[in-house]
């Protein structure tokens, strides 16, 4: 009962982190809808209150007197009523004739209602509502701007007022009403209608919470799973007090240690939030944002490491067999890390052999993962001296055939097999000798205390291994406590020989840097989503345009020459499934090269990538986006590299 108890805290923690999350996004959506007619409300009253000030200091505007343009017969002027030389009749218009004119038209084409008013009006029509009068009494208490959200006829609207002051060029209309130049004259107020919007920001917010229901399903799931293994491990480890005592201790180090890597970056993002909300400078907003962005990157590693782990103990993770540059991957673990090094001031150094070829064929994304679990543990338990990868490489006899996955017919003969030995060596704080039987253990820190200075859930060494394993290699590790750590990897992989090598491949981990300047098309309907990748993808260099949905999509691809499409595929009117069989049909149909069609999407569990791929996509990126990933995955579809 009291292991239920564990899991059901777990699962209870959980539950809050995503149910904040999910609360934080849809507030924060909602507050930028209502900021967004704000906006449209005020520059709404300015523009209204130019045009009239341009009027005032013309003395009005003489028009020809039509059906829509009478003379107004609250305007007690001299030569209110001209004729021309020839006879045609003009009647003056004055700025608050103007403004309820174009106020009306407004009406007609938007919906938008303007008002001038006064608590003491010429004409009886603009004589000021319940909530205008209440303004203009607050106009003389000395507040400049007034706004609310208020139902008007049983719909909602966005409400501003300003005050209007009496200017010299005005008394020539309002003079006889007693007012001098500087007073309260009376006030001008738009309603914006906020049902458009508020429809749209519900139906976003059912979308916020089915995706986060769906994350809080899977990680409950994969909680369970967890915790069903944590019990019949401590059941089978109860023939012992001392072995039960470990086991219990270890469960509870977890469940307290992932309470507390919750809870940090959480606040960390919440607090930064907080303090974003008030004036700051432009130097603090920049640190509050690297902050929250680097917390949520902690919580997001955290939650992919359970994700990860919850599929390897149900058996649903699989391996990709594809050529890929160790290279190439060395560069990209090396890039994330050099910054963090350089802050701590720890050389960080990769050398490759030359044993090692050019092309290797497996899951290079997995052995990425392995080599940032590696390099990231090599960093942080690191204060002084250095962090250093090398890599060698051994053949091995034996050759694979076109019936090995990831060769084909073409490729028979010319692959063969070789033990890549990957080595990531630190000068850190060294592990105990009766600890290093332990630290690949599941949810297991040599450091367990509450006084810990190392942050971590426990999982990663855990995944390492079980990756290590799934590739049918071999991990293991030599330490020393205070001069360092060592971690030795084996791994069997293919090698495609020199014959099939790209010739562009070069020999040292500065090829490919910068990748081609490309065309893209970026299909997202979410404007935040949209806005960023938008910015990663310009900040690589690459040009952008942008489609709301999958009809725009086709419409931009028809009319547009681009290198490859950014799609997302949960979208309004047509989704990103249907938009890429309307490209691909358009493409046999009008003999158009294929375009490239990259997945852009929050769907980003097993089984995801290759259910896109059979749709008739190509590759496949997940949210939230990082640049590193834009970076590797562009480098594929350049167009150098489709000639």
């Amino acid at each position: 009962m009291q292991k239920r108890h564990h899991i059901v805290l777990v699962g209870l923690v959980w539950t809050i982190v995503v149910g904040l999350s999910c609360w934080m996004a849809i507030v924060g959506d909602r507050e930028g809808v209502v900021e967004q007619i704000h906006m449209l409300a005020r520059t709404a009253v300015e523009k209204d209150l130019t045009y009239r000030r341009w009027n005032a200091l013309r003395g009005g505007v003489y028009v020809a007197v039509s059906e829509v343009n009478q003379p107004n017969p609250y305007l007690d002027v001299p030569d209110r009523d001209v004729r021309t030389d020839k006879g045609k009749l003009l009647t003056l218009i004055n700025p608050a004739y103007m403004t309820r004119q174009v106020h009306e038209l407004q009406g007609d084409s938007n919906g938008l209602q303007g008002h001038i008013t006064s608590l003491n009006p010429i004409r009886p029509g603009n004589a000021p509502d319940p909530w205008e009068r209440e303004c203009l009494r607050a106009f003389e208490r000395g507040e400049t701007e007034i706004f609310s959200r208020e139902n008007r006829g049983g719909a909602e609207y966005f409400r501003l007022m300003r005050p209007l002051y009496t200017e010299k060029s005005c008394l020539k209309c309002h003079g006889k009403q007693g007012y001098k130049e500087g007073e309260l004259r009376g006030g001008l107020s738009v309603s914006v209608p906020m049902g458009a919007q508020l429809k749209a920001f519900r139906r976003h917010a059912w979308t916020i919470f089915g995706a986060h229901v769906g994350i809080w399903v899977t990680g409950l799931a994969g909680i369970v799973v967890g915790g069903n293994w944590l019990r019949r491990s401590l059941r089978e480890a109860e023939e012992s007090r001392r072995a039960a005592e470990n086991a219990s201790q270890s469960k509870s180090e977890f469940l307290a240690n992932m309470s507390h890597e919750i809870r940090t970056p959480l606040n960390g993002v919440l607090g930064m939030l907080q303090l974003l909300r008030d004036k700051n400078t432009p130097e603090e907003q920049a640190s509050y944002v690297d902050m929250a962005y680097d917390s949520g990157r902690r919580l997001l590693s955290l939650l992919n490491d359970i994700l990860d782990f919850s599929r390897m103990e149900a058996g649903g993770l699989s391996l990709h067999n594809e050529p890929f540059s160790l290279r190439e991957t060395l560069e990209t673990v090396g890039n994330l890390f050099r910054v963090t090094c350089a802050d701590k001031r720890l050389s960080i150094e990769f050398r490759v052999d030359p044993s090692v070829p050019e092309l290797l064929l497996g899951d290079e994304a997995r052995l990425r993962q392995v080599l940032f679990n590696l390099v990231g543990n090599a960093v942080k338990f690191t204060s002084a001296g250095h962090v250093r990868v090398t890599a060698s490489a051994q053949p091995e006899v034996s050759r694979l055939g076109a019936d090995q996955p990831g060769a084909s017919q073409s490729d028979a003969g010319q692959i063969e097999r070789v033990r890549l030995h990957l080595a990531v060596a630190d000068t850190g704080i060294g592990i105990p000798a009766d600890k290093l039987e332990r630290i690949f253990d599941r949810f297991t820190q040599a450091d367990g205390s509450h006084t810990r200075k190392f942050e971590g859930a426990g999982l990663g060494l855990a995944i390492v291994r079980r990756i290590v394993e799934l590739m049918q290699g071999h991990i293991e590790v030599q330490s020393v406590v205070g001069t360092g750590t060592t971690f030795q990897v084996e791994l069997p992989l293919g090698s495609i020989v020199p014959s099939l090598s790209r010739p562009d491949h070069g020999d040292h981990l500065g090829a490919h840097e910068q990748a081609e300047r490309l065309r893209i098309l970026l299909v997202e309907d979410e404007p935040v989503s949209k806005l960023s990748t938008q910015l990663l993808l310009s900040r690589l260099g690459h040009e952008v345009v942008t489609a709301v949905n999958g009809f725009e999509a086709v419409a931009m691809h028809r009319s547009g020459n681009f290198d490859c499409v950014l799609m997302d595929v949960q979208m309004p009117e047509m989704d990103g499934v249907e938009a890429t069989h309307v490209i691909r049909s358009l493409e046999k149909m009008e003999k158009r090269p294929r375009v490239p069609i990259i997945a852009l999407t929050a769907y980003a569990m097993s089984g995801d990538r290759e259910r896109f791929l059979a749709e008739g996509m190509d590759d496949h990126v997940g949210k939230p986006v990082q640049i590193e990933d834009l970076q590797r995955v562009l480098r594929k579809y350049g167009p150098s590299s489709r000639a």
